[in-house]
């Protein structure tokens, strides 16, 4: 891979419970890896760059966690892992582009642990994916719906990892349906076809994939010891060109594209407690310097992302002396603030967050602690 190197890295596990592991309020963040502040919001003199148009909306209202969310066109379709029953099965709903739920649907309950749910728009309908418990390890499965969340044939096996942690994740493009996972030794990246994988290839050591499309062209991230790795995959055919950027201690990257540049955040622990961090990638593979996006010194944890279309929009929980809310700052191509950032849990205790982009509005889903899944939706240039 190429390289580029910004520095040194320290050792971090995540943790995904409550009130422990990266979800905890930890060291002294410093700036660290040659990064400049981008988010946070600062003092509050400037004005939010995007403004709550409503505010925690019931989805549901059991112990749902870990919310996925597309847009269909007309409204928002949201999965989530409800632990309810059985500490695992997997539900979808739709709701209408104010807010209103129309339906909810049972995609899996299994008498297994399903979690790590992730839904996106395939063509002219629904995929949604999320990993089963399977002994040490785990099987990534789908299962399809309308665009109205009605749910369509069974859900089907789409592979089988060795890792007990899957977190599998899909983009759309007229190239297909790409899907990356977790497996042993790394991780996999897949095309899809009529509810099969038509091929896959390895990922070596790779942790954490995460895969994005603006309908025509692809965007590849992960992690690889201290590095991030990129790319920018094609026919399925096509070996990748990966380039590495060094000297992170990453986890949980995602990607966006914007344009002609792809934008990487990820959860970063170099400088002692979890930081949100973010770079932009060049259609010339130019890599503009880290911005650090979460603000102040306090655990930040589990990066979402949307394009505006003028901005990239950051969600993140953070817990800043208390219990974690769930924050949304607007950056522009340079990385740097557009105006105040935004708490969209209206300071409830949340997590998880979720985005998508309407091309007018953001829709933020999210866990409320003991409350379910909330969505918040947001006006933004």
């Amino acid at each position: 891979m190429r390289h580029w190197v910004l520095g040194s890295i320290s050792a971090a596990i995540i943790a995904a419970s409550w009130g422990c592991g990266s979800g905890e309020r930890g060291g002294k963040a410093e700036s660290g890896g040659g990064g400049h502040a981008a988010g946070g919001g600062g003092t509050g003199s400037q004005a939010a760059a995007c403004t709550i148009a409503a505010a925690g909306l019931k989805v549901s209202s059991g112990r749902g966690v870990t919310p996925s969310i597309a847009w269909t066109g007309a409204g928002f379709a949201i999965a989530w892992q409800e632990r309810a029953a059985d500490e695992g099965d997997i539900l979808l709903a739709t709701v209408d582009a104010e807010g209103n739920k129309l339906r909810e649907e049972v995609i899996d309950d299994g008498p297994g642990v399903s979690s790590h749910p992730s839904v996106h728009r395939d063509g002219q309908g629904l995929l949604v994916l999320w990993q089963d418990q399977d002994g040490a390890g785990s099987v990534v499965r789908g299962r399809r719906a309308t665009l109205q969340g009605v749910a369509e044939g069974a859900a089907f096996d789409l592979a089988r990892s060795g890792a007990a942690e899957s977190w599998p994740t899909a983009a759309a493009s007229q190239d297909g349906t790409l899907i990356a996972w977790m497996d042993a030794g790394g991780s996999r990246l897949g095309h899809l076809d009529s509810g099969a994988l038509s091929s896959s290839m390895p990922l070596d050591h790779a942790q954490f994939p995460a895969v994005a499309s603006d309908g025509e062209r692809t965007a590849l991230v992960w992690s690889q010891g201290d590095a991030l790795g990129f790319a920018r995959p094609g026919q399925e055919s096509a070996p990748l060109d990966p380039i590495a950027h060094q000297g992170v201690d990453a986890k949980v990257p995602r990607v966006v594209l914007g344009g002609d540049d792809a934008f990487l955040v990820w959860e970063d622990t170099r400088s002692g407690a979890e930081q949100i961090r973010g770079l932009r990638i060049s259609a010339q593979d130019e890599v503009s310097p880290e911005a650090i996006v979460s603000r102040g010194e306090d655990s930040a944890n589990w990066p979402a992302l949307a394009w505006t279309g003028h901005g990239l929009a950051v969600a993140y929980y953070q817990f800043r002396d208390g219990p974690p809310g769930v924050f949304v700052t607007l950056l522009s191509r340079d990385l740097e603030p557009m105006g105040d950032e935004i708490e969209a849990s209206g300071g409830a205790t949340a997590r998880y967050p979720a985005l998508a982009w309407t091309g007018q509005e953001l829709g933020i889903a999210y866990t409320e602690q003991d409350q379910g899944i909330r969505l918040s939706r947001a006006r933004c240039p």
